[in-house]
């Protein structure tokens, strides 16, 4: 077989299974594990410098250490070959694109389904610092389950440049179609520029349509400037959402995607939605977890405790009177770390209601306690659900052990 062929001496390239404006996409196999990957290979003209291919070798770094049911993984980078190429977990499935452009809309259901996964996925890049920059209907993989996989983090930035330069023939307004303001301005960049990609991907996703259908990059950037689109024929609730990520403002949209999550995951059990509300603060202080209020704690036993009931009472005592000295500086007027409901006055969210520590919340901290120690800082949970909570302090406490949360591996193709 021609060396072109083999990526990196150990990926033997099968058969082409997707071709775009950037890149390709081949199905391969790993000759060293005896398994199958794909391999995105992209266009060379695109990174012509040792310096970008520098920055995809970065990027991919960075991505590669996300671990999450709804990030397709990325296992190697080559930047030295003729083609440089990220090497991907495979995916059995199809886009959303192609899944769009087959049967139309989706229904109400399955399109919000999809938006929680990735919505999902999207809080746990921001939280380690990552970044997507280019959310759009060809980047989400569908599986078999039909369980939403966000594919080509690490990607984007290192081609911002060539994208900026191709903007100018329009080549690739397929994309621009789903980038926020801030990214057609050159403004800053941060998590909530992701957010408007996950509001444009569910509105078409729903509506069929991307957002604003502009035929250029000055028409798109004017459409938006004129206001988030209506959603016809929508629920409400889902229409809501969609306007609280396309706004013009990144500081106008959601405070990070765990809310957004948490209010597609409440609509779609029944519940009253989870509030959506605009972020206070740079939109750049929302990638890594906020601070808490430091823990008082009593000094480790040298015992090792069992269960979740192992906690020391001095611990725990200090737990509850940390969280009561939150509590009481949000009844007092102090800062506010909640989401106050959508559609609320000015008058309506000035004083946030105090909330009931959670019944729960000693048993994650008794954990987190024990498996970081008791001068570690836990994560912030402030406002999350249960289910979001137990997954912040896995993550913490995978963190902490120098370990990563596991996910499987299925077969399919990422890209």
């Amino acid at each position: 077989m021609p060396k072109a062929q083999i990526v990196l001496d150990r990926y033997r390239l099968v058969d082409r299974i997707a071709v775009g404006g950037s890149a390709e996409v081949w199905r391969a196999h790993d000759e060293q594990l005896d398994r199958a990957v794909a391999v995105k290979r992209l266009h060379p003209h695109l990174l012509p410098d040792e310096l970008s291919r520098q920055r995809l070798g970065a990027e991919a770094r960075a991505a590669a250490a996300l671990s999450h049911p709804g990030i397709v993984g990325i296992y190697d980078v080559d930047t030295s070959g003729e083609w440089p190429a990220l090497v991907m977990e495979l995916v059995d499935g199809e886009s959303l694109a192609a899944r769009l452009a087959r049967d139309g809309p989706l229904p109400e259901r399955e399109a919000a389904s999809i938006a929680a996964d990735l919505a999902d996925a999207l809080y746990h890049a921001h939280k380690r610092g990552v970044i997507h920059r280019d959310l759009k209907p060809g980047n989400v993989l569908i599986d078999r389950a039909g369980r939403a996989r966000l594919a080509d983090f690490g990607i984007a930035r290192s081609l911002a440049e060539s994208a900026e330069r191709l903007t100018q023939t329009g080549s690739v307004m397929g994309t621009l179609r789903y980038m926020a303001p801030e990214q057609l301005t050159g403004g800053e960049i941060g998590p909530r520029t992701d957010l408007y990609g996950l509001g444009a991907v569910l509105h078409e996703a729903l509506t069929g349509d991307p957002p604003f259908p502009a035929a250029s990059p000055v028409g798109l950037a004017e459409a938006q400037r004129a206001g988030s689109p209506t959603v016809p024929a929508v629920d409400p609730a889902l229409a809501a959402v969609v306007r609280t990520c396309l706004a013009y403002d990144a500081s106008d949209r959601a405070i990070h995607a765990g809310a957004i999550a948490e209010t597609l995951r409440a609509w779609l059990a029944g519940r009253p939605a989870a509030a959506l509300a605009p972020g206070s603060g740079d939109a750049s202080t929302q990638t890594m977890p906020r601070p808490v209020v430091p823990l008082a704690v009593a000094p480790a036993s040298r015992g090792r405790a069992t269960g979740r009931r192992g906690l020391a009472p001095a611990l725990i005592a200090a737990v509850v009177l940390a969280i009561v000295v939150v509590v009481a500086l949000l009844a007092f007027g102090g800062p506010s770390v909640g989401i106050p409901n959508v559609g609320a006055s000015p008058a309506q969210s000035t004083s946030p209601t105090p909330s009931p520590t959670p019944d729960w919340l000693p048993g994650l901290l008794d954990e987190f306690a024990q498996a970081c120690g008791p001068d570690a800082q836990p994560p912030d949970v402030t406002g999350l659900s249960e289910e979001a909570a137990k997954q912040a302090f896995d993550d913490a406490i995978a963190a902490c052990s120098n370990g990563k949360p596991g996910k499987g591996k299925g077969k399919g193709h990422g890209g």
